[in-house]
């Protein structure tokens, strides 16, 4: 399969990612697409293929590829789809080009860091540690390391996003990129020609690339990011820059954007809230007015504790979408 990375044309007022058409995004918006990616789907996709027991040869690799980008952009956005399928050809080619003795190295010291992450990878597969001997112990060994490249892209990212201030060593490494360790920008150029004007071609190879890419225009911009008040996702605002609301699929409704039911389901949550609120306050204050007229009743006060302790914990569910209204409104009928 022949794929350089993510071919992006960059004109100074937005990228336009070149691939399968033409696909334009404002500076930042293709780091905080790549952000909206929940890495654990990848496992799910790898262990969906039909030959993950055979041994790993140039003519399988090369049939893989394809169906795994394919499969992932059913998955995924776009740009996540193409940066993890080059990542994880990256990590091919550089483990099979490894001696034996520098593979059990590597794989050795990997194995030594075990913990959630490791844990996640190798459950329910037939392997629990790193190594090359089929695709989908390949497969599985190069989702591995791109799980450690993603969380180092992802804390860069909401360094950049929030804009709070981190420690110096951290911001002066950050800005490292750009110039003594600019090594480690992995980004080609071109100019090209389309119809009798020429474009700037950056061809951008890494994770880690991808956001020194665009730091950098968003910083010389000014660029901000805003969390929708809906998914809770980071985007870059295009038109009025006081929307509040981002372009993409809603957690709710697959056929709808954030854009188009937010200011909905923000009236529906609050509606909901308010009825929750109401009939809290409602109860709060029968137990608050027995604690005051009989101080002695220790049965009262304690279920007026519980009461305040158990209801912090429901707001918190109920914020994060584990527990509904319906059921709230049933554990307040306990007490």
């Amino acid at each position: 399969m022949e794929m350089e990375g993510l071919v992006v044309s960059y004109d100074g007022l937005k990228n336009t990612l070149m691939y399968h058409g033409i696909h334009e995004y404002p500076i930042g918006g293709m780091i905080a697409e790549y952000a909206r990616l929940h890495p654990t789907i990848i496992k799910e996709v790898i262990m969906s293929y039909s030959d993950l027991n055979v041994e790993p040869t140039t003519d399988n690799i090369s049939v893989f590829f394809p169906w795994f980008i394919n499969e992932l952009e059913t998955k995924v956005n776009l740009v996540s789809a193409i940066v993890i399928t080059f990542e994880f050809m990256e990590s091919v080619v550089g483990l099979v080009k490894m001696t034996k003795d520098e593979r059990d190295s590597l794989f050795k010291d990997k194995t030594k860091e075990k913990g959630k992450i490791y844990e996640f990878i190798f459950e329910h597969t037939n392997y629990n540690k790193p190594g090359i001997e089929t695709m989908e112990q390949l497969l599985l060994t190069c989702y591995l390391f791109y799980a450690d490249i993603y969380v180092a892209f992802k804390y860069s990212f909401e360094m950049l996003a929030t804009g709070d201030e981190y420690e110096k060593k951290q911001v002066d490494y950050f800005c490292s990129m750009y110039a003594d360790n600019i090594e480690f920008q992995h980004i080609d150029f071109k100019i090209a020609c389309f119809e009798g004007e020429f474009k700037s071609i950056y061809t951008i190879k890494s994770s880690i690339s991808l956001l020194l890419f665009e730091a950098a225009h968003c910083l010389d911009r000014d660029t901000k990011f805003v969390k929708c008040a809906n998914c809770g996702e980071y985007f870059v605002p295009e038109g009025r820059k006081d929307t509040i609301y981002c372009h993409y699929i809603s957690p709710q409704n697959s056929k709808k954007t954030c854009k188009d039911i937010g200011a909905q389901i923000t009236r529906s949550n609050k509606e909901k809230n308010d009825v929750c609120t109401k009939e809290y306050r409602k109860v709060y204050m029968r137990y608050k007015m027995k604690a005051l007229r009989h101080p002695e009743d220790w049965n009262n006060k304690n279920t007026f504790e519980k009461l305040q302790t158990e209801v912090k914990i429901w707001r918190k569910q109920l914020s994060n979408g584990v527990k509904t209204t319906e059921q709230f409104l049933n554990w307040l009928k306990s007490y």
